[in-house]
């Protein structure tokens, strides 16, 4: 028997069929009820067995998207989630948005064949951004984590070096031509943009990268890195000065968050 505490019941799965997913799919954590939902799928000839693994990750997506809209986390403050268990929300998808279940189960294929690397995971998106729209079928799309991949890497992306508690500076940002340039001068090979959330660059410093269009708000910043490891960070906005002996310091407030999106006017960008 596996025990999920945060659905507030116990969730019957014999050990093995973990183990055949980790054998199958590669040595994760798998959700069990995510598993036992694409169990009653596939018995009731819903969906494929050889689909599996895309109704296993389009749960966790509706799971993540209904937990951060129901808790307003980060960017989800104030949106709309027509949803009101991940069950229900799989099942629309795939009855009612057969195009997308299509697309979904194409990109699942892609995401396997290219290693599980998380820039090919299929998620779920909104197209028209309003907060009130939200995420309901009429408005949810397919989309790869990493999208942007190719035409992001050819648009300016801004980096922005976050002040700490522990120094006088605050947070400053820099501009680059492409995401390439950004990645070489920072030492990050791996770097992406819009995540939303903190990078560490090998000198220290603690930044985060967002592409124009983010920066300028014509795109909110939705990661799916929730969907894997549930992470809060912790920034820190100045409210004031006090003099110690002489030396000025900053006096910070701390906030936690899931996730982070710098909105800058035109002037500053141009600046």
């Amino acid at each position: 028997m596996a025990e999920d505490k945060k659905m507030g019941r116990p969730y019957k799965l014999d050990p093995s069929v973990i183990e055949r997913w980790k054998q199958e799919y590669g040595d994760n954590t798998y959700l069990v009820r995510g598993i036992l939902c694409t169990q009653g799928l596939i018995e009731n000839g819903i969906i494929m067995e050889e689909h599996e693994l895309a109704a296993y990750l389009l749960y966790k997506s509706v799971e993540s998207r209904i937990h951060s809209c129901r808790y307003e986390q980060g960017i989800y403050k104030g949106v709309h989630c027509e949803w009101s268990d991940p069950i229900s929300g799989v099942n629309s998808i795939i009855k009612m948005k057969p195009e997308m279940w299509n697309q979904w189960i194409a990109q699942t294929k892609c995401f396997l064949d290219n290693d599980q690397c998380q820039s090919y995971r299929p998620t779920i998106d909104r197209r028209d951004t309003n907060p009130e729209i939200g995420y309901r079928l009429s408005n949810i799309t397919m989309l790869p984590f990493g999208q942007n991949s190719y035409k992001a890497q050819a648009k300016p992306v801004y980096a922005f070096e976050m002040g700490n508690k522990q120094s006088n500076v605050l947070g400053t940002f820099k501009r680059y031509d492409t995401i390439t340039d950004a990645k070489k001068d920072m030492g990050l090979p791996k770097l992406e943009n819009d995540t939303g959330v903190f990078t560490n660059t090998p000198d220290g410093r603690t930044i985060i990268l967002q592409s124009s269009d983010a920066t300028v708000g014509q795109k909110s910043v939705e990661s799916v890195s929730n969907e894997t490891e549930q992470k809060l960070y912790t920034g820190y906005i100045p409210i004031g000065q006090i003099e110690i002996d002489g030396q000025v310091y900053n006096v910070h407030q701390p906030f936690t968050f899931e996730q982070m999106q710098i909105k800058l006017n035109d002037q500053s960008i141009d600046t």
